[in-house]
């Protein structure tokens, strides 16, 4: 899954009209979710950036009170409380070492979670019942390492014995404005309608060649990384629904989902 997670989304009920078209694409996101009943969620957000090594957090619980740093006023003291998987997040970083990616397992209970994590959780599992293992986005690693690592992390799955949801969190284009209601420029909107016609046409392969000119075209959020995760995690053979598309201080804010041919 691709989602957004823009402060303006944050309160449903209190979104403006111009959020609601992704506020109804991230409750349909629950909505799969519930009907798909995973193990555990896989989630990058790409508010937690690492410098030099991925991490993946084994702790076995994750709670805490969020005020965000980046918009206190919008998201202040906020109480969250997941499971964690070990299990899993153990798997993952076995798979990432075995490819060459330098990743790193980290059970910290005290490792707080940002707003790119917070706000999709509260629409995938709102209940916080399914275990969840946050990863990080590592700035000194390409998007050819990302990917390698996010084929490490769907050989894991595959391998194992849990059925799991991988979700990406960040906007596609983000060239970011003064302005919450301001859509993309026009040229930008257009590499975003690309994208998204890759995603629901399964050109998967044509969207991961290209990533690098859309990263740099569009100023993709994190520079991609966190498309390149999820296009390196599956591959071939997958077909993309586009459930909301929508804006956010100049930035382009799609809800996809993702499920096998």
């Amino acid at each position: 899954m691709l989602v957004p997670h823009t402060p303006r989304f944050f309160d449903p009920d209190g979104a403006a009209p111009v959020f609601q078209p992704v506020v109804r694409g991230l409750k349909a996101l629950g909505d799969e979710v519930a009907r798909l009943r995973p193990d555990a969620i896989v989630i990058a957000s790409s508010h937690w950036v690492t410098t030099f090594q991925h991490y993946v957090s084994g702790a076995r619980h994750l709670a805490g009170v969020l005020t965000a740093t980046e918009a206190p006023d919008l998201i202040r003291n906020v109480p969250y409380d997941y499971p964690g998987d070990p299990e899993l997040a153990g798997a993952l970083v076995e798979a990432g070492l075995a490819e060459r990616v330098p990743t790193v397992l980290t059970a910290e209970t005290t490792l707080p979670l940002d707003y790119g994590t917070i706000i999709p959780l509260r629409y995938l599992t709102p209940a916080n019942d399914v275990p969840i293992v946050p990863i990080s986005l590592c700035h000194l690693a390409d998007l050819g390492e990302t990917l390698r690592w996010g084929r490490a992390i769907g050989v894991a799955v595959r391998d194992g014995r849990k059925r799991v949801i991988l979700a990406v969190t960040g906007a596609l284009s983000h060239r970011l404005v003064r302005g919450p209601e301001r859509w993309p420029e026009p040229e930008c909107r257009e590499l975003d309608d690309r994208m998204m016609d890759l995603f629901a046409a399964g050109d998967l392969v044509g969207l991961e060649t290209s990533l690098g000119e859309l990263a740099r075209e569009a100023h993709i959020e994190a520079g991609g990384r966190h498309l390149a995760l999820l296009l390196g995690a599956l591959g071939s053979g997958y077909q993309g629904r586009v459930l909301g598309y929508g804006p956010s201080s100049g930035s382009g804010n799609a809800v996809v989902t993702l499920s096998p041919s």
